[in-house]
């Protein structure tokens, strides 16, 4: 990277140490790259976008669901919590991503997703549902899962390379079910233990 500092970095100083709500700044990639480890920045079209620390019930989801895939699909597989995905000019961060194989250095990975799993927050719910579901449907991901805690919902989606087609609903009055990922396996779904307290 070339010399890029913090202090050379637009409106930084004026940010919070922790955004409240979804954030955009524009931004050079050069610049995004130079970010501190840990923070939670995406980087779409010459914009970073931050969003809040995720609430507990958030990051319980997100471990469980992430466990349950890992263990239910064939063990080459790469599971990844926070994961990043590069596509062109983007630097995406999923909450679940399983890759093709493990890597264990990569930090922002350009192989496309098997799938990918989005737990719905209040301040990332448009982008998760709207921005990202776009992209990775062009992108090429399999399957994209949509975990909505306050509705008590879990829906998965298949790539038939024009959109996404249903595959799967969960929610309380049909809270478990079993989703094929492919060749690489089932995993069983059961919505009240992910969504656990």
């Amino acid at each position: 990277m070339s010399g890029v500092t913090m202090s050379s970095l637009p409106a930084w100083a004026d940010w919070p140490a922790w955004p409240t709500k979804l954030e955009r700044l524009p931004m050079s990639l050069e610049e995004y790259l130079a970010l501190p480890e840990g923070m939670h920045a995406e980087y779409v079209d010459g914009e970073v976008i931050v969003s809040p620390p995720a609430a507990s019930g958030h990051n319980k989801a997100q471990r469980r669901i992430a466990n349950v895939i890992e263990e239910s699909l064939a063990d080459e597989l790469d599971v990844r919590t926070e994961a990043g995905w590069q596509r062109q000019q983007r630097y995406r961060i999923p909450d679940v991503a399983v890759f093709p194989e493990k890597d264990p250095a990569v930090v922002y990975d350009d192989s496309t997703p098997i799938l990918v799993v989005e737990v719905l927050s209040p301040s990332t719910a448009s982008e998760d549902t709207v921005r990202k579901s776009g992209e990775y449907q062009q992108g090429e991901v399999t399957q994209y899962w949509i975990v909505d805690r306050d509705r008590r919902t879990l829906s998965v989606f298949v790539n038939n390379g024009e959109g996404w087609d249903r595959l799967l609903d969960l929610d309380e009055k049909s809270p478990t079910g079993t989703v094929t990922v492919g060749e690489w396996g089932e995993v069983a779904l059961d919505l009240d233990a992910l969504l656990r307290p």
